[in-house]
């Protein structure tokens, strides 16, 4: 039985992005590790673990926390904002998570892409959403089979795409 302990910050990308991604991710099921964005994903990892301090926190990771002005910022680098909308849900999972399990009062999130810089809401609307999504995600993880595949214009860069098309 899946439950939202078990929700990543990358799930939440996943499902914001793709629900029948997100299925797969959330049982173990792993994308093509010799997809071309794959392997950039994993040398972009590799550059931000020289360049940067990772915090982790219980199952998340996410790539840099610093304090500035009386708060704390949580930074989120990518490699694109095709998909910004998710890449903020998903940095909004981050900022729910320090808020609600480490009591933080105040958390701000960004994030970059290139020259590119998306800030990030704590909003007490945001977080309604999350939560929703969050149920939403616990849900489908528990569904026995995945969503039917619907073809998006992402599917053809997916590193999914072998369990779809």
């Amino acid at each position: 039985m899946f439950n939202k302990e078990q929700i990543t910050g990358t799930l939440v990308n996943y499902y914001a992005t793709c629900k029948r991604e997100a299925w797969l991710y959330a049982h173990h099921i792993h994308a093509d590790q010799e997809d071309e964005n794959v392997a950039f994903g994993k040398a972009m990892a590799d550059i931000k673990e020289q360049n940067l301090q990772e915090f982790a926190f219980a199952n998340l990771k996410f790539d840099k926390l610093s304090k500035e002005r009386g708060h704390y910022v949580v930074t989120e680098y990518k490699k694109s904002l095709k998909n910004e909308y998710a890449a903020k849900m998903q940095l909004l999972f981050y900022i729910y998570l320090l808020k609600t399990g480490l009591n933080l009062k105040e958390v701000k999130g960004k994030i970059i892409s290139g020259k590119k810089v998306v800030l990030v809401e704590d909003s007490d609307e945001n977080f309604a959403i999350l939560e929703q999504i969050l149920g939403e995600i616990e849900e489908l993880a528990n569904m026995p089979v995945p969503p039917k595949f619907e073809h998006k214009k992402i599917c053809d860069n997916c590193a999914y795409r072998n369990y779809c098309i």
